[in-house]
C-alpha cells in the first residue's frame, strides 16, 4: 500500500483512563464537598479541589491530540501540530530551534519532559509531560527521530 494510507499514524494524547479517573475524582470531591456540612473552609476546599479536577479532565478530553506528525506533501518534510486549549498550530521544522527531552526534578526524582522550542513565527516554549502524551517522553522523541520531523542540533546559543 503506497500513499498516506501506508504512514504510519503519530499523535499523541492523555491516556483516556486517566481522563476518566480525573472525572471521577472530581465527582467524588464534588460530592463530598456536598455533603460535608461541619466545616464551612473544607467545603470550600473541596469544592474547589473537584472544579479544579474537572478542568484539567476537560482539558485532557478535549485537546486530543495534543501532538501530531502530519505528512509533508510530495516528500515535504512532516509538520508538527501541537493542541492547545484555545488554538492549533502546525510548525515547520525549520520553525523549530530546538526539540529534545529535559530531565525536570519534581518530587525527588527526575522526570522527562519533552521540550519544544519554537522560534517562529513567534516564540514560544513548548513543555509536554507524559500526561500530555500518554507516554513516556522518551518514546515520542525515538518516533518523532524516525519521523524525520527532529530539526538538526543548533550551533551555539
Amino acid at each position: 500500500m503506497t500513499g498516506p494510507e501506508a504512514a504510519p499514524q503519530l499523535a499523541w494524547a492523555p491516556k483516556w483512563a486517566a481522563v476518566v479517573a480525573a472525572l471521577v475524582g472530581a465527582v467524588v470531591l464534588g460530592v463530598g464537598s456536598a455533603s460535608y456540612s461541619d466545616d464551612i473552609v473544607g467545603r470550600g476546599l473541596l469544592g474547589l479541589a473537584a472544579v479544579l479536577l474537572l478542568i484539567i479532565a476537560a482539558i485532557g478530553g478535549l485537546v486530543r491530540p495534543r501532538l501530531r506528525v502530519v505528512p509533508g506533501a510530495g516528500g515535504a518534510a512532516p509538520l508538527l501540530a501541537v493542541r492547545t486549549p484555545f488554538t492549533s498550530r502546525e510548525y515547520r521544522i525549520d520553525q523549530i530551534y530546538r526539540l529534545r527531552v529535559v530531565r525536570y526534578p519534581r518530587l525527588a526524582r527526575k522526570v522527562p519532559i519533552l521540550e519544544i522550542d519554537v522560534r517562529e513565527p513567534d516564540e514560544r516554549l513548548l513543555l509536554l509531560s507524559r500526561w500530555d502524551l500518554g507516554t513516556n517522553p522518551d518514546r515520542v522523541y525515538s518516533a518523532l527521530v524516525e519521523a524525520r520531523a527532529v530539526p538538526p542540533e543548533p550551533y551555539g546559543l
